[in-house]
């Protein structure tokens, strides 16, 4: 990511305030998703994604943008949704 533009970064500081307030993995474990699955998805290391949720690093990157655009869309779902597609 050489430049980056002004849309990308109000993406990263999204994701990064999703992951230090917990959001994310809040997110990720109400729709049943592992580590490994949300790292496939986004093209990281499963290491990657657990180090964000733990706090050990920030997400940086394109896999980071990535990540921001799952988490949008599972903020677009509810928890009873998660359900039904479970069911």
């Amino acid at each position: 990511m050489s430049v980056v533009t002004e849309t990308q970064v109000l993406r990263l500081a999204d994701v990064r305030a999703a992951v230090s307030s917990g959001e994310a993995q809040r997110l990720r474990v109400a729709a049943q998703l592992s580590i490994g699955e949300v790292a496939n998805a986004i093209g990281v290391d499963q290491s990657t994604v657990w180090r964000w949720e733990q706090g050990a690093r920030k997400p940086r990157g394109e896999g980071a943008l990535a990540y921001g655009e799952l988490i949008k869309a599972l903020r677009q779902k509810s928890p009873a949704d998660y359900k039904r597609e479970s069911a």
